[in-house]
């Protein structure tokens, strides 16, 4: 019979190739089940429940480790006791040949016969490895270790993005303990080698909330869904009833539906973009018309209430939201609906910080007469000053803001035009009325004053905690300071989170680091998604919610760090 040796050998081939591939899979088991880190702690576990195949197991190991070596050392024995029986034999036949070979002497060289041959030099033994110092990081510890924890935490999104420090804070604890929750490790907030290790593996998971989740940034994702309309109220706790709230979310909004929430999902909640469940654009009904009806009244809308949810009454809705503190994304939510119905509602006036063809127009009423130099279209605190002034003279209600009134009373003939010996302020943003010795400083506000302003408030914040997505007034993160800060001093500025800072057009941008200055915004970009905003103090230093520190501080942002992630800043003032 003639044997196939060809196929003998393909069929042996093909039977290495499926236990390679299985090798290959039980070692990617056993890394994802941790290891033998995982191995050790999942032992541990089932012999304190007493598990009876684990008891089992075990026992067999002891077993073999003690019968091992009783073995190694009978075999040792056996060895010994032949060794030296044979030495024995050697030397009495060492005897035999003296005695047969002696001279006629009859000397026998009894020494030589005895002799053992010689012993050969031991070899020295090799240098041991030294065992790794084992990594263990807890709150308190500082070093160069942090700074890589920080940065791959930030760039898995467990921290917010800042400049890494040496200090194992609170803030990197808390995100430490998120990530060991993630992974199913034990949820110490430490850094031992076992957390370390996933940590810094190329399939580490992204930050992710989802259902048994809690904590402060919870409690602000909530009450954004509760501004959409998508839930009743923000409890902390990410329960079942938060999960459907974020399906369904995600599916009006084309994302991905998994019931959690990611740094894609968490951008989209934020942003203009979101699709809302409550009264939104090219919905008609008589809800709409009641708040059209509003929205009239508050001189929003200035076209008139006809229930169709249109493009003038998108635009009012954005205008009322920015005005009065609220995220302008148009739709009509539960807070929009309170705050608009409430006696509190802000009446649409053009107010620092605004710019365009209106503000442009009004520009040219109050300098026309004389209490204003210039119309250039962003409403600065020259402009500010100029209104206050022209409202002081009118017998006005001095706010600096044009409202109704202030603008019936700029078109009307009887308009009193500045006193002669009053200078007209400058309208950009940079700029300062023209000194005076006859001008009252406490009638204007000028730009270095409302900066000024501005930079108290923040300063007045330092050492308040970090929290992700909080909006104060005693907890932080970036976008929530500087939105607080603007609202605080009489900037009515809607949250934008740090990716949204970046496009927005009703500040004056900055392009260059150099042209900062105390009062100013400044962004900074990490990646397409991620971000950071901090208020300038001046043309070197800032003050900002610190996610590294775990507070708000004082520091430079002319450092390299900030410099290679430096994108535009804003003049408010």
């Amino acid at each position: 019979m003639k044997f196939d040796w060809k196929k003998l050998k393909r069929s042996a081939l093909q039977s290495l190739g499926r236990l390679a591939v299985r090798m290959r899979a039980s070692q990617r088991r056993f890394r994802h089940a941790g290891g033998f880190p995982g191995l050790f702690r999942r032992t541990g576990q089932n012999l304190r429940r007493r598990e009876p195949r684990t008891l089992a197991a075990c026992a067999c190991t002891a077993l073999v480790l003690v019968a091992v070596p009783v073995l190694c050392l009978a075999s040792l024995g056996k060895r010994a006791a032949a060794a030296g029986l044979e030495d024995g034999r050697t030397a009495e036949l060492n005897l035999l040949q003296a005695e047969s070979t002696a001279p006629a002497s009859g000397y026998i060289d009894l020494a030589s016969a005895f002799t053992p041959a010689p012993t050969p030099t031991p070899r020295p033994s090799a240098t041991p490895v030294p065992t790794p110092t084992p990594v263990m990081l807890v709150k308190g510890t500082t070093g160069a270790q942090v700074i890589a924890v920080q940065e791959r935490l930030m760039e898995l999104g467990y921290m917010d993005y800042d400049e890494p420090t040496e200090y194992y804070g609170s803030i990197t604890k808390g995100a430490v303990e998120v990530f060991q929750r993630r992974h199913g490790l034990t949820v110490d907030g430490a850094i031992g080698e076992e957390t370390y290790d996933r940590l810094m593996r190329e399939d580490a998971l992204p930050y992710m909330v989802t259902v048994g989740d809690e904590g402060t940034d919870v409690e602000e994702l909530q009450k954004r869904l509760v501004e959409l309309d998508y839930m009743k109220k923000a409890t902390g706790y990410f329960g079942d009833e938060t999960a459907a709230a974020v399906k369904e979310f995600q599916e009006r909004n084309d994302l991905d539906v998994d019931g959690m929430i990611g740094m894609q999902t968490r951008e989209m909640l934020y942003s203009e973009e979101a699709i809302a469940k409550s009264l939104t654009y090219g919905e008609k009904s008589d809800d709409v018309l009641k708040y059209q009806k509003r929205l009239y009244k508050l001189a929003y809308l200035t076209t008139e209430p006809d229930g169709t949810f249109g493009r003038d009454t998108l635009a009012a809705v954005k205008l009322f939201q920015e005005l009065n503190g609220l995220i302008a994304d148009g739709h009509i939510g539960p807070q929009t609906k309170d705050m608009l119905m409430s006696s509190d509602a802000q009446a649409n006036a053009l107010t620092i910080g605004m710019s365009g063809d209106t503000v442009k127009s009004v520009q040219k009423l109050l300098k026309k007469l004389n209490y204003l130099d210039s119309a250039d279209g962003y409403f600065g605190s020259g402009t500010e000053a100029a209104v206050r002034a022209f409202q002081k003279r009118n017998g006005l209600s001095v706010d600096g803001k044009v409202g109704r009134q202030t603008l019936t009373a700029l078109r009307s003939d009887s308009a009193k035009a500045a006193a002669s010996d009053t200078p007209a302020a400058t309208s950009g943003p940079s700029s300062t009325p023209k000194p005076s010795s006859t001008s009252n400083p406490s009638n204007n506000v000028s730009n270095g004053a409302s900066a000024d302003r501005f930079v108290e408030i923040a300063l007045g914040k330092l050492g308040c905690p970090y929290r992700t997505g909080a909006k104060g007034p005693s907890r932080f993160d970036c976008s929530g300071f500087v939105y607080w800060c603007l609202n605080q001093a009489g900037v009515k500025q809607g949250y934008m989170t740090s990716k949204t800072w970046r496009s927005v057009t009703k500040y004056k941008k900055l392009s260059s680091m150099s042209d900062i200055r105390k009062g100013d915004v400044i962004v900074f970009k990490m990646s397409s998604s991620k971000g950071h905003v901090g208020i300038a103090i001046s043309d070197s230093m800032m003050v900002d919610a610190s996610s590294g520190q775990g507070e708000v501080v004082r520091r430079s942002f002319k450092t390299d760090y900030w410099r290679k992630y430096f994108y535009c800043a804003y003049r408010i003032f």
